[in-house]
């Protein structure tokens, strides 16, 4: 460009003078374009002389007198270039037009921060403003920190309840009232940046949406906020959209707590909650340039950090390559400590996000999934250059465009340059460049191999199940009536505890009657076993004969009797009688001869054996009773836990129970199996052996580390826990279900912090693979399986 002889700065641009840590500033605000500067007051003073009557020469003398040091002309002139470039001076030498405000509705941005104003909220902030005073008074900011703090408190007591209720929202028909409230949440948080600005005399003529990595957002555009020559009030302006949402997330906690989560006003409290508080913490990340990263930068009144610091870690860089950078302008010493401790963090931040999304998308990619693929590559294309570049590249802060990424670089509108400055000359900038291009490529070309040969673990993911490692399914042995529960829900007991003992009063009845049984049958085998004693057959002897007297008697008296009837001196009734007698007493001879001859003979051994068999009939039969009085007692054979519902082990008392029927399961949690769902193109890859890291939802804070132990016989069909069932054929849809194998794992869980039934993720460490044959992993399955079946 050639020099302004006489420059003329443009009529009607604002300026206000800011105190800093380092002197004064100039905040130039150009009210067509909407563009912020930011001037020295060196540069602020040359700006004042243009007039269009004092030439670049007196400029230079004055400027020189005024601060008492050398400038040389052409620093000068460089300097009145950046001011025309820049669209600040006017006349016929202008080298560019003031930039008519850009329209409504017009996107702007790059593909991954596209921005789509929508309205000029500045009217309605001015009606509002008044109407809402109470929000910028401090009894209102002592209601919402109060608000806040009984909000943090509910949460904490009542989280288990809140993650219950949280579990109710991942439905497809609460989608619609997710977005609406979210929506609206932002809506007022931006509208809570606007307001602010406007209580504080700005203007706020832009308010839209956005479109950050594909993800729908909002801004209000705020720059004016640049003119307030307090700092308390830039920091108040950024810091009042998170601080309203944070009062909304109280008031939505509070009405979480006291409404039902199945009323409208329930469902969108819990919404509030569940998105706002979150939301609110990557908000204030200074690292990520949205609103805490404009309160580092108004506190430490620094603007563009992130584009300073990166471009002073980007200078320290090109050093190393023996490139000397020119800056337009020296940075202080306070200055430099902040680049360089900032811009190490934000450096190290920004590639390992950019890093953790690309290897996300990278795990589609390895899935055969060419989208994500496409999504990756151009995420890379994208980003990587910018990040570079701001690394690496231009190093003129005139031609800065700060516009990398976030919501609430729109919270300020379209940034402004750092000190406006004498860029250096051409030549000047190029040898503050990177190396050439062939020695780029030679780098690349010596770097390339090293980085797709390097080796990194193959781990094989899949979401895992907890299984108890043993499981004892307690029942009930015998009939009977439970009398007594000894255990409750989640009881620690050790192998041999009592759980549950059943009424054994019919059992010690009969065992009773079996014991006395028992007792008489012994008797009579040593009776018969040892035979008859003398004094037991002189005993047998005088019966038989005391029945031969007794049938001599009888049979006489007979002989009398028949002589008298014959006569008729008796009755036939009393014949009868006499013949009776005898015959009773011929009987009782015979009987009490065959004792003594059976008593002289001894025992029989069909009678001993007899006894004998009757007596072991009994003695099983008592042994058998024993065990069932042993088994009323119901005892955990393993160390564990109950894991019976209380409601269950309540009920079972004074319950008839049958042989059979269930009472109570005991796991053994020292181990857990993990059972994991590994995809069926993947399986290939894992053995047993291959060590596994498992992260369970109930504690992400902590990694379990097991073995695989077994590999499953068959492939399961859908189901993160592999319990469906195998499709038979592919739904209408076209596309067959995932299908899975599973795979176990057993995990040491002496702790006790993983129970049955949690879920989680896992790893399978299958082993070291070079970076390029994770890349084609997915690509060589694509061909070889579904390109060969197209052959």
């Amino acid at each position: 460009m050639s020099p302004v002889v006489v420059p003329k700065i443009r009529s009607g641009l604002t300026i206000r003078e800011q105190p800093t840590a380092d002197g004064r500033v100039f905040v130039v605000k150009d009210p067509v374009s909407g563009e912020f500067f930011r001037l020295g007051e060196a540069e602020r003073f040359i700006a004042g002389q243009c007039d269009g009557v004092t030439s670049v020469e007196q400029m230079r003398r004055r400027t020189e007198e005024r601060f008492g040091a050398s400038l040389p002309l052409d620093a000068l002139e460089s300097f009145l270039g950046s001011l025309d470039r820049a669209g600040l001076l006017e006349g016929p030498g202008s080298a560019r037009a003031p930039r008519p405000k850009r329209r409504v509705f017009w996107a702007r941005g790059n593909p991954l921060h596209l921005r789509f104003p929508l309205c000029d909220p500045d009217a309605l902030l001015g009606r509002l403003v008044g109407r809402l005073a109470f929000l910028f008074t401090p009894g209102f900011l002592v209601l919402s920190a109060a608000t806040l703090l009984l909000a943090i408190s509910i949460v904490v007591t009542n989280w288990t309840e809140l993650r219950a209720d949280l579990g109710g929202l991942y439905r497809l028909s609460a989608i619609p009232l997710i977005w609406i409230t979210v929506a609206a949440v932002i809506a007022a948080h931006e509208l809570a940046h606007g307001l602010t600005c406007k209580r504080f005399g700005g203007e706020v003529h832009e308010l839209g949406l956005l479109l950050i990595y594909l993800q729908p957002a909002a801004y209000c555009n705020v720059s004016d906020a640049w003119l307030f020559p307090e700092r308390s009030r830039r920091l108040w302006v950024t810091f009042a959209g998170p601080w309203f949402e944070l009062f909304l997330w109280g008031l939505a906690t509070l009405l979480w707590h006291v409404t039902n989560p199945e009323t409208l006003v329930g469902r969108v409290a819990l919404i509030v909650v569940a998105t706002s508080g979150v939301k609110q913490l990557l908000n204030l990340n200074p690292l990520l340039k949205l609103d805490g990263y404009y309160l580092l930068s108004d506190l430490l009144e620094i603007p563009n950090l992130r584009g300073n610091a990166f471009r002073a870690i980007g200078d320290r860089v090109r050093k190393l390559w023996g490139r000397a950078p020119a800056s337009a302008r020296e940075p202080t010493a306070r200055e430099r400590r902040i680049y360089l401790a900032y811009g190490l963090v934000a450096v190290v931040f920004s590639f390992s996000l950019l890093a953790f999304a690309v290897a996300k998308l990278g795990r589609y990619v390895v899935r055969d999934q060419p989208s994500a693929a496409v999504l990756a590559i151009g995420l890379l294309g994208v980003k990587a250059p910018r990040k570079f570049g701001k690394l690496f590249g231009k190093s003129d802060p005139a031609d800065d465009d700060d516009f990398d990424a976030g919501p609430a670089e729109e919270a300020r509108g379209d940034g402004m340059a750092p000190n406006a400055a004498a860029p250096p000359p051409a030549a000047a900038r190029k040898r503050a460049g990177l190396p050439g291009r062939r020695a780029r490529l030679l780098a690349l070309a010596l770097v390339a191999p090293l980085i797709l040969l390097a080796p990194l673990d193959l781990k094989i993911r899949g979401p895992f199940d907890a299984l108890a490692g043993r499981e004892a399914n307690l029942r009930a042995e015998v009939e009977g009536i439970v009398e007594e529960v000894a255990v409750s829900e989640g009881g620690r007991v050790r192998a041999g505890d009592l759980i549950a003992r059943l009424s054994a009063r019919d059992l010690l009845a009969e065992r009773g009657d079996v014991e006395s049984r028992l007792e008489q049958g012994g008797a009579r085998l040593r009776m018969l076993e040892a035979g008859p004693r003398p004094a037991e057959a002189d005993v047998a002897r005088a019966a038989v004969a005391r029945a031969q007297g007794h049938f001599r008697f009888a049979r006489k008296r007979l002989e009398v009797s028949r002589q008298l009837f014959a006569t008729g001196a008796i009755s036939r009734r009393d014949l009868e009688q006499a013949e009776e007698e005898t015959v009773t007493a011929e009987g009782d001879l015979g009987e009490a001869r065959e004792k003594l001859r059976l008593l002289l003979s001894g025992s029989r051994p069909e009678e001993i054996e007899a006894t004998r068999a009757e007596i072991e009939g009994l003695e099983v039969r008592r042994r058998l009773l024993d065990e069932q009085l042993r088994q009323v007692d119901v005892r955990s054979p393993i160390d564990g836990i109950v894991a019976t519902p209380e409601v269950e082990l309540r009920e079972l008392r004074d319950r008839h129970l049958e042989k059979g029927d269930p009472i109570a399961t005991v796991i053994d949690d020292r181990t857990i199996a993990a059972v994991i769902a590994v995809p069926e193109q993947d399986i290939a890859d894992v053995a047993v052996g291959q060590t596994v890291l498992v992260k369970a939802r109930a504690h992400p804070g902590v990694t379990f580390r097991g073995k695989v132990t077994a590999i499953g016989a068959t492939a399961q069909g859908g189901g993160a826990s592999g319990s469906g069932q195998l499709f038979a054929g592919v739904p209408a849809g076209g596309r067959a279900p995932p299908r899975t194998v599973l795979v176990r794992t057993d995990i040491d869980n002496r702790a006790r912090l993983l129970k049955p039934q949690m879920t989680g993720q896992a790893k399978i460490l299958c082993g070291r693979r070079s970076v390029l044959d994770l890349l084609t992993r997915g690509l060589s399955r694509l061909v070889r399986v579904e390109f060969w079946s197209w052959s």
